[in-house]
């Protein structure tokens, strides 16, 4: 039996906590025992195939947002009891700990060996919450944290290639297992779009995701203005839950307040009208380190991306979707205008997609890796099936 520790919200639709949904849920299918010990705050009710433990309720933490908090660490403390606790009573051959909190606690615990899971890099990404203070400070007090993890725990993976580099230490890389949507034929076009309130023939560039400043979404409003002096029936189209006050400034202060919309991804029905209603996913990155799950996500429901080099994480994606240089909006601009000029490469970039998710994201990826990863016997390989994509058969795009 595995206990997997995760401090944080869950389940919830961030990123993190949707990798970390479809890691368990392909524990799951391979008939292992698999028990997940998280916050009691969730973003929504979920008929899991594992047990969900809760830490107790206090403090009371009741927001999903990321980042560090007074509470967050109250509850983390109460974590290592918790961890003790189940541990007396599950009796795990292993824990495997998701984020660094969740590893300082389970080592800690000192209850079975423990398999760090990193999610991102601390070292990177916690810098960006702190804005007024030095980042080379803050960010070589987290280098050493990861350091201190990395060498006691008893194995150690990221859910990136360029996140497994970053961390050494013989660090593997887990990938996140995804599976290609199908449902991505429904709702049309055309009826996401009116369900979405978007404009009539809009050109529609997404991005669906937090907008916390290690996304980096400020080049879109830039790229968007760009876009719009060849294209002006193009958009952004915001799918988020996090307050859009920042974006409508920045669309302000460049004049495309007009052109920045917003809807809700607070579940699965507005997440697939998001996707459906548009033409192509942007994918930005502001720090190196975790994986853009709005990326995989993008791809599994149809949609052509274009993604900064630093979004990719060095995953083989090469021909999966258009890779621009970092931090260049001209760059995304050019790669949208060239998507929604030319419907034969999208769609091949968008089948190209699903051939890649269903290669390197597929259950099997993910368990051999895991089995890797806890020492345990290779299982042999088994052939993953790939659908062709409808997306050829939609009518051809509003010039």
């Amino acid at each position: 039996m595995i206990l997997h520790v995760a401090c944080l919200p869950f389940p919830s639709y961030q990123g993190t906590q949707a990798a970390l949904a479809a890691m368990l849920d392909a524990c799951a299918s391979t008939g292992r025992p698999t028990h997940l010990l998280a916050y009691a705050q969730a973003g929504y009710q979920l008929d899991a195939p594992y047990e969900i433990h809760r830490i107790p309720d206090f403090p009371k933490v009741r927001s999903l947002r990321a980042g560090p908090s007074w509470g967050k660490i109250a509850l983390d403390a109460r974590c290592i009891l918790e961890t003790q606790r189940l541990a007396r009573r599950l009796r795990p051959k292993a824990i495997v700990a998701h984020h660094i909190e969740a590893a300082l606690a389970a080592l800690t615990a000192r209850v079975a060996p423990v398999y760090y899971v990193a999610h991102t890099s601390l070292e990177r990404e916690l810098p960006v919450y702190f804005p007024s203070m030095p980042a080379s400070l803050i960010g070589s007090g987290a280098r050493r944290v990861e350091e201190h993890v990395c060498a006691r725990a008893a194995g150690v993976a990221a859910v990136a290639p360029s996140l497994a580099r970053l961390l050494g230490n013989e660090a593997t890389y887990l990938p996140v297992p995804w599976t290609v949507a199908a449902t991505i034929r429904n709702p049309t076009r055309e009826e996401a779009q009116r369900a979405l309130d978007l404009p009539r023939a809009a050109q529609v560039c997404l991005y669906a995701g937090n907008l916390d400043r290690y996304q980096g979404w400020e080049h879109l409003i830039e790229a968007l203005v760009i876009l719009r002096n060849s294209h002006p029936r193009a958009i952004l189209l915001v799918a988020t839950e996090s307050d859009p006050t920042p974006v409508r400034l920045e669309g302000q202060r460049l004049g495309v307040t007009d052109s920045v919309h917003f809807s809700r991804i607070d579940g699965e029905r507005a997440r697939r009208l998001a996707h459906a209603a548009s033409d192509l996913a942007w994918i930005p990155r502001r720090t190196e380190g975790g994986l853009p799950i709005k990326m995989l996500d993008a791809v599994a429901r149809g949609l052509p991306v274009v993604a900064m080099g630093r979004a990719t994480v060095a995953l083989p994606v090469q021909q999966a979707c258009i890779t621009v240089p970092d931090d260049d909006a001209h760059a995304l601009a050019a790669a949208a205008r060239r998507l929604l000029e030319d419907d034969p490469t999208a769609i091949a970039i968008a089948e190209e997609g699903r051939r890649y998710l269903a290669t390197h994201h597929s259950v099997e990826s993910f368990a051999a890796a895991m089995r890797g990863l806890l020492g345990e016997p290779k299982a042999s390989p088994q052939a993953t099936p790939c659908e062709p994509h409808p997306r050829a058969a939609r009518a051809p795009r509003a010039r």
